[in-house]
């Protein structure tokens, strides 16, 4: 019964991306019908295997370039089954950004979640502001800093986030991505201490329209009592990247837990529109 399900949201996602309509409606359609049968079974094949998870993980391991005079909008979401008496649970993530520089870049997040209990709930807003300093063509890697402001709703500390992001390129289609966040809590339910964070990806370029990924994401926790390893959250998975043409692109990832800590898998699906 738990295949089933997955495998049916599987197949809504798909069937809501047949359905976009975009100028050249038949041109997702076409791409699934040349592409798609090897991406759903990667994507059913993670879904089968994937052990129950109570969490979910919508965040990126986001990369320094900045494209100028671009907008975007970007929805995702990540999939956790039942557990421990938990019901099912999606998660969804919605965010707009938009350059305002040739190297600075503005982004606006909204988060919530659904469960079969209680509907939908909303979690939190995020602002994001980005600016790059290294470019590849001139510097041989891309590099950029990131400061965010996340709002959480009645549950939880807000907190602020200084990162940075940078791309090196390891030959024509290999490259290493590497993410660092400090994070700081503030408000009534504020945690003492430096929360960080590290995120990476090994990605290998196919061709120009499709990459595949290495993703790891770790947490430590508090430099005011950093956690044992095991109480930390460790996860590492496979992506596939895709552009689909006329400005959308498509990822599908899973992350799978490597703590006790951690969630036991999350399985994420994000999709992107560039104007």
């Amino acid at each position: 019964m738990l295949v089933l399900r997955r495998a049916n949201l599987l197949k809504i996602h798909f069937s809501l991306l047949r359905k976009v309509n975009i100028k050249g409606g038949n041109m997702l359609q076409t791409y699934f019908s040349r592409y798609g049968g090897l991406t759903f079974l990667c994507l059913l094949i993670c879904l089968v295997i994937a052990p129950p998870a109570i969490a979910q993980n919508v965040g990126g391991v986001f990369g320094p370039e900045i494209t100028p005079n671009s907008r975007a909008l970007e929805f995702r979401t990540a999939f956790a089954p039942p557990s421990d008496g938990r019901p099912d649970r999606i998660t969804s993530r919605l965010h707009y950004q938009q350059t305002v520089t040739d190297n600075l870049r503005l982004r606006a997040v909204i988060q919530g979640a659904d469960t079969n209990v209680s509907g939908f709930d909303f979690d939190l807003v995020q602002f994001e502001v980005q600016y790059q300093f290294l470019e590849d063509e001139r510097d041989g890697i891309d590099s950029a800093i990131r400061i965010d402001l996340l709002i959480n709703d009645d549950v939880g500390p807000n907190l602020v986030s200084f990162n940075s992001t940078t791309d090196v390129p390891l030959s024509e289609r290999w490259y290493l991505r590497g993410v660092v966040l400090a994070q700081v809590q503030f408000g009534p339910d504020r945690n003492d201490g430096l929360f960080l964070q590290t995120r990476s990806s090994l990605r290998y370029k196919i061709n120009d329209t499709v990459n595949v990924q290495a993703q790891v994401f770790n947490a430590y926790g508090s430099t005011a009592d950093f956690p044992d390893f095991r109480d930390q959250v460790h996860s590492v998975g496979p992506a596939v990247a895709t552009k689909l043409g006329q400005g959308w692109s498509l990822e599908a990832s899973t992350l799978f837990g490597l703590t006790n800590a951690s969630s036991d898998v999350d399985f994420r699906i994000f999709l992107a529109k560039s104007f």
